[in-house]
């Protein structure tokens, strides 16, 4: 039979590197904009006095599932050719091949801590009725990712070129294919298992640092603030496990433009659209699309702060290009909840907020907690 043939090294590693090829995608299905949100409560609290500010911020990431594009776990796909060797069974026949097409269900848990740390300055001057404003924003991540693979194993082609009028039986032809099939199968799985834990893991450092320039303009009845972020490919990222405490070898331009608006006494209204414009990845030339996203905010004043919904939205609005995938676009909505206020005593504004996912397609999906402090000097 052929389970006794020397199958083992060439044909486990024919099974392995097709797996391996399949690694996540280059950007690791997230986009550079703080799924968290960018409005909470500061939406409702005055510019303040000119000078350095800084901002401290905790966010707690439990990402629980990686969307395809029909927004269920993504899909694998994997296929490939494996050899047979049949010189065992008449020299003649030497080592011919089998193909295979199959797909695997991607299991995806990941646990994230990120701390960010922005300084910034805000002008005195004012500048056609506003102010200016400019910030860095040091990321530093800690990932803890679990990933499992799992399907059928598919089943073989029949091995080429043909076994018909080599000589052998309908039955010896027949015990053959069912041989390779049945020595496959236990590789195949051993396959999506090794590709599980290379895809797992973890690992922390600095992520992709954030400069951003602005204007800032507020009267009794509006707040704006019109600014560009450029994002720096600062972080690690491995491209065969797909851990990646940034995004990728590409930059980021992200304008964006917000506005407040003091709708009653209790009530202020906020609202922030952005554009995002990738670069071409120099690791591997693939082009993430570029998106846009949108955040919508209402704070309420109480006695003891502010209280309200908040909800962001980001799509990409243009396929990837050059990747493994296809269009690959990505597109995730979020809702959630946030409460700030601001301790006299040391002068410090407070935003608590909770966010989950929602609608994922091409993305990552999960929850958000987020503590953040500001302080102006």
């Amino acid at each position: 039979m052929l389970n006794r043939f020397p199958l083992k090294a060439a044909y486990a590693a024919s099974v392995l590197a097709m797996l391996a090829g399949n690694a996540l995608a280059a950007d690791g299905w997230k986009v550079r904009f703080p799924l968290s949100g960018t409005l909470g409560g500061e939406i409702a609290a005055p510019i303040g006095a000119g000078g350095l500010y800084g901002q401290v911020s905790v966010t707690q990431l439990e990402l629980d599932k990686l969307a395809g594009p029909d927004g269920n776990n993504f899909q694998l796909p994997s296929s490939g050719t494996i050899p047979v060797p049949l010189a065992s069974v008449n020299p003649a026949l030497g080592t011919r091949s089998a193909s295979y097409s199959g797909v695997a269900d991607v299991g995806f848990k990941q646990s994230q801590t990120q701390v960010n740390a922005v300084i910034g300055y805000l002008s005195n001057e004012e500048y056609n009725g506003g102010r200016l404003t400019a910030a860095v924003n040091i990321p530093i991540v800690s990932i803890n990712r679990t990933t499992t693979l799992t399907g059928a194993t598919p089943t073989l082609s029949a091995i080429t070129p043909s076994l018909t009028g080599s000589g052998l039986s309908g039955a010896q032809v027949a015990g053959i294919q069912a041989s390779t099939q049945a020595s496959f199968s236990p590789k195949y799985q051993a396959g999506l298992g090794t590709q599980g834990a290379t895809l797992s893991g973890t690992q922390s450092g600095i992520g992709d640092i954030e400069v951003t320039g602005g204007w800032v303009y507020q009267d009794p009845v509006v707040k704006v603030v019109a600014a560009t972020t450029l994002a720096l490919p600062t972080a690690q990222w491995d491209p065969v496990t797909g851990l990646n405490l940034g995004y990728g070898k590409f930059y980021t331009l992200r304008p964006s433009v917000a506005v407040a608006y003091n709708a009653t006494d209790a009530w202020t209204l906020g609202a922030r659209t952005s554009l995002a414009f990738n670069t071409r990845n120099t690791d591997n030339n693939v082009k993430s699309g570029n998106f846009y996203g949108i955040d919508l905010a209402a704070a309420y004043r109480t006695s003891v702060g502010v209280v309200g919904p908040h909800l962001v939205f980001v799509n990409q609005y243009e396929d990837d290009d050059g990747g493994k995938y296809g269009s690959n676009r990505f597109s995730t909505s979020g809702a959630g909840v946030f409460f700030a206020t601001k301790i006299p005593s040391v002068d410090l504004g407070l935003n608590l907020s909770y966010m989950q996912s929602f609608d994922a397609k091409n993305a990552l999906s999960g929850s958000f907690v987020q503590i953040r402090l500001t302080k102006q000097f």
